[in-house]
């Protein structure tokens, strides 16, 4: 192993993903000198070690060590997470509706950006989209969260992972919010102008959705 190659292979890596010494410690539960020492190729790194690495970067240990081109991305279908917990070291339970995972032992929650990322700029635009929902309600929202959504979407295909799978689904369900919202905001634009027979018709379509099913009864009470 060549540990000068392996040096700044780590080194460009971390500063790839913007993150600092102490940040990569952190999510590898080391301490920072020692990723100082490995990135001046002071301290030898063991080869389980090498593996958490290639998995937090998503590359293979070959490339690290300079053994293939630098990044070359995993062809292994073998897509187990296996990070444990940075504080206690237990299982690892993730949350993809909002993109976080916690400790089953000691209940410690860390964003899944935060654990790798490769994965930030997904976590930004599908949280981005499902504040819009959360707090808009008019036509361009929903068109602008369904925009965001496929946008992860695209992103999300670059990786062949149990995350990027399980983010592509919340996408989706995602886009289907935006849906009824479209739907609901063309109800209540019938309701809003008296037009009950044809915002009965959209609300229908979304019971449950907000409001919706208030503006049903409202609906049906007109003569």
């Amino acid at each position: 192993m060549d540990m000068k190659v392996l040096a700044e292979n780590l080194k460009k890596l971390r500063e790839k993903h913007s993150l600092t010494q102490e940040a990569l410690a952190e999510a590898l539960s080391v301490t920072a000198i020692m990723v100082y020492m490995w990135e001046a190729g002071r301290l030898p790194i063991d080869y389980k070690m090498l593996v958490r690495i290639a998995d937090f970067y998503d590359v293979t240990v070959e490339s690290l060590v300079g053994e293939e081109p630098a990044e070359s991305p995993k062809t292994s279908t073998n897509d187990k997470i296996t990070f444990n917990c940075k504080v206690c070291g237990g299982k690892l339970i993730y949350s993809f509706a909002d993109i976080t995972c916690k400790c089953a032992n000691c209940g410690n929650k860390w964003a899944i950006a935060e654990l790798y990322p490769k994965y930030s700029r997904i976590s930004t635009i599908i949280s981005k989209a499902n504040l819009i929902l959360d707090t808009r309600t008019d036509m361009a929202a929903a068109d602008e969260a369904d925009l965001l959504f496929r946008q992860a979407m695209t992103e999300c295909g670059k990786f062949n992972d149990t995350i990027a799978s399980e983010l592509i689904s919340i996408c989706k369900q995602g886009q289907a919010e935006a849906r009824k919202l479209e739907i609901y905001c063309r109800g209540k634009h019938f309701f809003d102008n008296k037009s009950y027979k044809s915002a009965l018709i959209e609300l229908e379509k979304v019971r449950g959705f907000r409001d919706a099913d208030e503006m049903i009864r409202r609906c049906k009470r007109q003569p």
